[in-house]
């Protein structure tokens, strides 16, 4: 009876699915990297609209982050100018001048206070202006008041010296920055709110189409990952390549969100300067800096969550 032939050794080339998960485990990350791109690639027009959706989302996101950062600055600015501005009557006599700046000074909370005339308020907004505009040669008369600026020891002693300082003889009118602050703080929660909701509706759209995006490609290599599965390979090693192509997948649509968020509002900020130098807006790079690694963070976390929602249902664990 013959014996039976014993298997020889592999022929030179070839390689076992064992051997491709020894020779990729010495290899270490790169194997996984090297994969999830090329997955990324073979999934062609899906992974287009995959980084699309996510860019869409991200988009939204970021101009969410954008008007908020906005608002925020113009609080900011607001607040460290916050001060009681107490407009006059015109024709104040300097004595009785005198006598209201004694009873200012004597309200609880007023730490200091300057005198502002006609002139010097209209010279403050032509300089505020940006001298692009002459106001001598548009106004036959000098319409603002004089006024007090009146320093308070804490933004919340404003209303109250404000109140009280209406009432003094003289006065027409006592107002302080932290009104417009208190809108400000109520606008810039109003537009996080309807950011984070409709970034919320986006991002499930987003996952829902990179899962199914990485779903085809499983589906594509699903007797590779069985085979896998036969020799001993861990699902960690199987799910690894397509958690990089769902980091891609992010991550080409963070950078797609970014350059045109930050493009725009570059546009949008030199414009503004031009009509409104006033306005103490973020410089283009500090909203660039500011969305570069909040986009990322997002899209990189949109892509590896569908790609291991995709990956579940065939690695039960």
């Amino acid at each position: 009876m013959r014996a039976a032939a014993r298997p020889g050794p592999p022929a030179p080339g070839a390689a076992g699915p064992l051997t491709r998960r020894r020779a990729a485990r010495r290899r270490g990350p790169s194997y996984f990297v090297r994969e999830g791109v090329a997955g990324f690639w073979r999934s062609g027009l899906m992974s287009v609209a995959a980084v699309t959706i996510t860019m869409v989302t991200l988009v939204a996101l970021g101009v969410a982050l954008v008007v908020a950062g906005v608002l925020d600055q113009l609080t900011r600015s607001v607040e460290r100018r916050a001060e009681v501005v107490v407009y006059l009557n015109d024709g104040v006599r300097a004595g009785d001048l005198a006598a209201l700046r004694a009873r200012l000074l004597r309200l609880s909370g007023v730490t200091g206070l300057t005198y502002v005339s006609k002139d010097e308020a209209l010279s403050d907004f032509q300089q505020t202006l940006g001298g692009k505009v002459d106001l001598g040669d548009l106004l036959s008369r000098n319409p603002l008041p004089a006024s007090f600026r009146v320093a308070v020891d804490g933004p919340d002693r404003l209303r109250e010296v404000a109140d009280a300082a209406s009432t003094l003889p003289h006065v027409e009118h006592a107002g302080y920055g932290a009104e417009t602050a208190d809108r400000l703080l109520g606008l810039t929660r109003a537009v996080r709110l309807g950011g984070a909701a409709a970034g919320g509706l986006l991002a499930l759209a987003a996952v829902i189409i990179v899962l199914n995006t990485i779903r085809l490609t499983v589906f594509a290599r699903r007797a590779e990952i069985e085979v896998m599965r036969l020799v001993g390979a861990t699902a960690w090693f199987i799910r690894w390549p397509f958690v990089v192509e769902g980091a891609l997948t992010g991550a080409a649509g963070a950078l797609a969100a970014l350059g045109l968020v930050a493009g725009a509002y570059a546009w949008l900020a030199w414009g503004a300067r031009l009509s409104l130098p006033f306005l103490p807006l973020p410089s283009p790079e500090q909203v660039a800096l500011m969305l570069a690694w909040k986009l990322m963070v997002w899209g990189v976390l949109i892509g590896t969550g569908g790609s291991l929602l995709a990956v579940r249902r065939y690695l039960s664990l």
